[in-house]
């Protein structure tokens, strides 16, 4: 028997139970869901972001340009605070309302799809809500992250992107996409489609070479810089500032040098596309400098300094001990907890070289979490001063007890951890 909805804790519930893909990776599911719908995906222009690392950033950074002059509708994954995140238009984030109206016609499809062998989890039905929305609200564009991968994944539904913009390449989701990075990126280069607009974040050897042949074959025109093309004027903990090509004095409100490229990439992109959507040089520079994006190296404290970084994976982890070169402390405290399919080992190496103590603690409701005892004894091993806190809350509000106004402490590993305490700071 089904069970009605009555509040949107229900509908949350519902697509949340959906369930992952676990392994049966296909756009077919999505293709007849969205089909039923009269395929809205393929009825507006889309920037498809795809990327390890950066890509969330980049998404923010085009659409806070775009927005300034057209409606733009963003889809970002994992969300934060509340599922509403994942899709707005113009920063304004989807109603209760209207998610809520849309599962609703959803759930027939849905229902009719699993019992033919098609079931679409979790992330499919909220791509669909997403494209269905974006139509419906008559958005001029869309600027839409991959959710993981990029061949595979459900927004890889749509047939003709208005421009792909690709980040950087890492080692992350190996047991879904490939040990090497060549078949990371190859998995990445999916969403490339016939006579596409490549923006591609700078990549060496082998690894660019599948960009360049998968534009080659698809008839596509690939765009790219080097980094020596980029002039770094101020790497500071409040905004960067650098100067590309024709653009000068460029400010980000995204700090750390990762962001200086992923500006970078994003601007490669929005200077080739700004006649098309009315934009000036000015909105550019507007724009870049407006974006942020919620959990990547974002200070919610001032007094004592508390950054959340969800930093997760090697080169992440590599780009927060390079950005906190950028700050001055006393002591630097690590609050930190990390899934178990993560590069834990490297992550852990690299921040017991920096800290001045560790709390670790532990993740809810997630099978992949480490046991909190289990991440003890292996961070015991490399580092002395280290506390265990089970409750997330209790250890966050205990590294703002111990911290002075001269510290600076720094919640990472996990954006499902750092998504808890960004939501708790809000609601306190």
């Amino acid at each position: 028997m089904e069970v009605e909805m009555k509040n949107f804790n229900d509908y949350y519930e519902y697509i949340i139970n959906r369930g992952n893909t676990n392994g049966g990776h296909s756009l077919e599911k999505i293709r007849r869901l969205l089909a039923l719908f009269d395929n809205p995906q393929d009825k507006i222009d889309v920037i498809h972001v795809a990327g390890t690392n950066g890509k969330g950033s980049t998404a923010h950074m085009l659409e806070e340009t775009l927005a300034l002059k057209n409606k733009v509708g963003l889809f970002t994954s994992p969300y934060m605070t509340k599922i509403n995140e994942s899709i707005s238009i113009s920063g304004e984030d989807i109603s209760d309302e209207d998610f809520m109206e849309i599962i609703d016609r959803l759930k027939e499809p849905l229902k009719r799809l699993d019992e033919e062998g098609y079931h679409n989890s979790y992330f499919e039905v909220l791509t669909a809500i997403m494209y269905i929305y974006f139509y419906e609200k008559k958005v001029d564009l869309a600027v839409v992250e991959v959710g993981l991968g990029g061949s595979l994944d459900s927004t890889n539904i749509i047939k003709k992107p208005k421009a792909c913009v690709i980040t950087t390449i890492s080692k992350d989701h190996v047991q879904i996409l490939g040990d090497s990075l060549e078949e990371i990126a190859g998995n990445k280069a999916g969403i490339i489609k016939e006579d596409s607009r490549v923006f591609l974040y700078p990549k060496e050897g082998t690894v660019k070479k599948v960009f360049t042949d998968k534009c080659e074959q698809s008839h596509s025109k690939l765009y790219t810089y080097d980094k020596n093309e980029i002039e770094i004027l101020k790497l500071g903990s409040t905004y960067n500032e650098f100067n590309f090509r024709d653009y000068k004095n460029i400010k980000t409100s995204l700090t750390g040098i990762h962001q200086v490229y992923n500006a970078a990439t994003a601007l490669l992109c929005l200077d080739h596309i700004k006649d098309e959507y009315n934009l000036t040089k000015d909105d550019i520079y507007k724009g870049l400098f407006r974006a942020d994006n919620p959990g990547r190296l974002q200070m919610i404290s001032k007094k004592p300094r508390i950054l959340l970084d969800g930093s997760h994976n090697k080169e992440a982890i590599d780009a927060l001990i390079k950005s906190l070169e950028n700050y001055t402390y006393d002591r630097l405290i690590v609050g930190f907890s990390i899934l178990k399919d993560k590069d834990y080992p490297y992550i852990i190496e690299k921040l017991s070289k920096v800290a001045g103590k560790i709390i670790l603690t532990q993740i809810e409701d997630n099978p992949r979490a480490f046991d909190l005892d289990d991440l003890y004894e292996i961070v015991k091993e490399k580092f002395d001063d280290v506390e265990k806190i089970k409750d997330p809350i209790e250890a966050y509000n205990f590294s703002k007890k111990i911290a002075s106004d001269e510290d600076l402490v720094i919640w990472c590993g996990s954006l499902y951890l750092v998504g808890n305490l960004l939501k708790y700071e809000k609601e306190s």
